[in-house]
Order: C-alpha cells, then sequence, then structure tokens
C-alpha cells in the first residue's frame, strides 16, 4: 500500500488526518473536497480511499460509484444513522464505516491501514466442509479485506497438510462439525505446535451446545463466535485479534531488536541459531557463521565523535540487511562487532557473501554526517561452518576475524588454508 486518497469536504479534518497518516506511514497521502475534484482524478492510481459518506456539493450517493473500483474504502461520517443504512451497508469494497465525531477517530483508520497491510503479507485458511458455509465466509473475508489470500481446507486432516506446507498462513477461521478431524481437534493438534500469536484461530459453530465456545476455547482458540453471526462481527473478532497480535509482535521487537541499528540482538541470535543448529544436524543441510568488525570504529568515534559513530553502525546495518537473503539471520553481536547466520550456505558460499556482498560494497560506501564531513569506513569479516556445536562454530568464524583484523578490510576462512 503506497498512495492514499482521502475525499472529504471538511478542510481542516482531511489536512489533520493527512498529517497523521504521514506522520505514521511511509504512504502518499492525495486530498480533495468536492464531486468535482473527483471527477478530474485517476482513481485506479490509489490503493485505499478514506471517503466521507456526503460530499456537500452533492446530494447523490457518490460511494456508488467508488464501489465499483477494485479498492478498498474506508467510509467516514459524521451521522451514525448512515452507517446502518442498507444502501451503504451494501456498498462493494466498503470495509469500515468510522465515525467522525469519536475521540480515538484518527487512531480507528490507522488501526486498519496497519491490519491491512499485516493481512497483506499473511494468508487466511478457512476449514469448512460445507460448501455453502465455505462460500458464506469466503466471500464475508474477501469483502471486508479485499486484500486478503483467503484459500479453503475441507476438514481439519486438510488444514494440518495445507498448514505445514505454507507458512504464510496465520490466520484461520475453522469450523466444529467435519468429517476425518473436527474443528476442536484441529484446534488441539495446531495449538501443540503453535503459540496463540503465531497461529490465530477463530472458531465459528451452528452446535446448539452452550458449551461448545468453552471446549474451543480450552482447546486453544483465540476467540469463537456462534452461527449465523453478521459481517461485522466477525470483522470486529477478526480485527481485535490481529490487533493483539501485532502489540505482540511490537513487544517481541523491543526485547529481541537492537534500538540503534533496528535489526535483531544478540540475545534473539541465539535463539533462532540455536534451533537452526539442532535442525541442521537432524536434517543435515550446510550453515556457515559469519563474524564481522568495523575496522578502526573506536578512532571514527573519536575523530567524528559518538553520533557519527552511531550513523556508521546504522548505515553498516542496513548495507548488510539490504545484501542477504531473507532466510539469513544478521544480528548486532555488541558494540561494533555483527554477527550472521547463513543458511544453506557452505563456507565457500558464505565467503563470497561476506567479500562481495558485504566487504566490497562496504568499502564503495560514503555519506555525509551532521557536519558535512565525508565518512569512509571499511570492515573486517571471519567465515566458519566447522564445529560440532553452535558456540565452536561462532569461535572458529571469530578466530578467523581475528586473523583478518590483522591486516583490516579482509576476509578470512579456515578453508583458505587447506
Amino acid at each position: 500500500m503506497k498512495n492514499i486518497l482521502i475525499i472529504e469536504d471538511d478542510v481542516f479534518y482531511c489536512k489533520n488526518l493527512k498529517k497523521e497518516l504521514e506522520r505514521e506511514f511511509q504512504f502518499k497521502v492525495n486530498m480533495i473536497h468536492s464531486s468535482k475534484d473527483l471527477k478530474n482524478l485517476d482513481i485506479k492510481n490509489y490503493d485505499l480511499i478514506i471517503a466521507d459518506i456526503f460530499l456537500g456539493d452533492t446530494d447523490e450517493n457518490y460511494l456508488q460509484g467508488l464501489s465499483s473500483y477494485d479498492i478498498p474504502i474506508i467510509a467516514i461520517t459524521a451521522f451514525p444513522d448512515s452507517i446502518t443504512k442498507e444502501e451503504n451497508i451494501k456498498l462493494n469494497n466498503v470495509i469500515d464505516f468510522i465515525l467522525k465525531t469519536d475521540s480515538n477517530k484518527f487512531e480507528q483508520i490507522i488501526d486498519k491501514i496497519k491490519i491491512l497491510n499485516y493481512l497483506s503479507k499473511i494468508k487466511i485458511l478457512i476449514v469448512d466442509d460445507a460448501k455453502t458455509s465455505q462460500f458464506i465466509n469466503l466471500r464475508a473475508i474477501k469483502t471486508l479485506y479485499p486484500i486478503s489470500n483467503p484459500i479453503i481446507a475441507n476438514n481439519g486432516e486438510e488444514a494440518i497438510e495445507i498448514i505445514e506446507k505454507d507458512e504464510t498462513i496465520k490466520f484461520i477461521i475453522t469450523d466444529y462439525e467435519m468429517p476425518k478431524m473436527d474443528g476442536i481437534t484441529f484446534t488441539k493438534k495446531l495449538r501443540s505446535k503453535y503459540y496463540f500469536d503465531e497461529k490465530v484461530i477463530i472458531a465459528i459453530s451452528g452446535n446448539a451446545q452452550r458449551d461448545t465456545s468453552s471446549r474451543f476455547l480450552k482447546a486453544g482458540a483465540n476467540d469463537f463466535l456462534y452461527k449465523p453471526f453478521n459481517k461485522e462481527e466477525l470483522k470486529c473478532r477478526i480485527d481485535n485479534n490481529i490487533k493483539i497480535v501485532m502489540l505482540l509482535d511490537e513487544i517481541k521487537n523491543m526485547a529481541y531488536k537492537d534500538e540503534l541499528t533496528k535489526i535483531y540482538n544478540r540475545r534473539y541470535f541465539y535463539e533462532i541459531a540455536s534451533k537452526t543448529f539442532a535442525s541442521k544436524v537432524r536434517e543435515d543441510f550446510d550453515v556457515s557463521i559469519i563474524m564481522l568488525d568495523i575496522d578502526h570504529f573506536k578512532k571514527l568515534n573519536d575523530t567524528y565523535g559518538h553520533q557519527t559513530g552511531d550513523l556508521v553502525l546504522q548505515k553498516f546495518a542496513t548495507l548488510v540487511k539490504n545484501n542477504l537473503r531473507e532466510n539469513d539471520v544478521f544480528a548486532r553481536y555488541g558494540g561494533e562487532e555483527f554477527i550472521i547466520l547463513t543458511i544453506g550456505c557452505d563456507e565457500k558460499k558464505a565467503f563470497m557473501i561476506a567479500e562481495n556482498k558485504i566487504r566490497k560494497e562496504v568499502e564503495k560506501l560514503s555519506f555525509e554526517d551532521s557536519n558535512k564531513k565525508e565518512i569512509h569506513f571499511t570492515v573486517s569479516a571471519g567465515v566458519s561452518s566447522r564445529g560440532d556445536t553452535l558456540d565452536e562454530m561462532i569461535k572458529n568464524a571469530d578466530n578467523m576475524l581475528y586473523k583478518a583484523k590483522e591486516k583490516r578490510n579482509r576476509v578470512e576462512a579456515e578453508f583458505l588454508y587447506e
């Protein structure tokens, strides 16, 4: 999501909303104030529309025309009654209604955009054996969240197979009564493997027994809905659960990420690297460690000041992160030292990553600090894929780094001395 259009005849409200959105997101936000402005605009250029239900210069329901485009619309209004009007509820692509008179009106819009961003990166799985229910739930999800990617499983057994093959499935809506594996059994099995924030499970059932909800919740469901339910209720449950997951992600980031460089910290590195190394022992795949140290960092700090030193660390972290693969684990090890776990790379491949994607690129990097001084720096690296334990492999890479630091601006690896 990159481009947002605000359609609102209250110029003061419009400007404040634009300011809030630009402060929160790196989006381009455009605003118009009349139906005349709308006619001269190419709507297809926008990823999201935030629109007042009524515009002062027209009596027509102009949202009817906007809803023909395949663009999600957040409708805003100062009149509570307009939210419940049938002609507004049935508008295509209107994903939510927000009251302009609410004290947290901007926060609601920002939360909704965050939810849409979250859903654009994951998949929703609907688990239900009844074709009619599948269709109803699929249509509701696609209407409420047009950018989502819902898929179908016919029972719990099939759902587990799908989830094991696709790690992007993070949100599951499951029925209770299904052949092969019912919803409660499926929920228990899934929850035994994944935490509440790793896989969100909303259970639904038309079962007449009123203890069904408590049985699902005890089995590990995040939430429960009795059938029949309306679209608005489903939306609120999904939104609330996603907001909880996003909040937990923020807390994890605070615990696992280095505040200055915004990459993972040493604690998180050891947590992930230990699990990966255990998998390597079982499944026999290549992993390597790259240890990195910024050359003459103390001298940089002493010469240009700690503010420039911090900038060097940030620039370096950004460059390395952008040049690594998605499954590589990159962390700040301490001070000016960094560490990378490369997965599926033997020592020679890891050496090439350190040499071509890091050392040479850092050597070419230059930037101006706050005092307009041009800054250059270099990095040394040590590489190893040897060791019976993770600690041994890190120690071997550290020994190679020590060797590289003797001459600086170079990469050393054990295979070079065979």
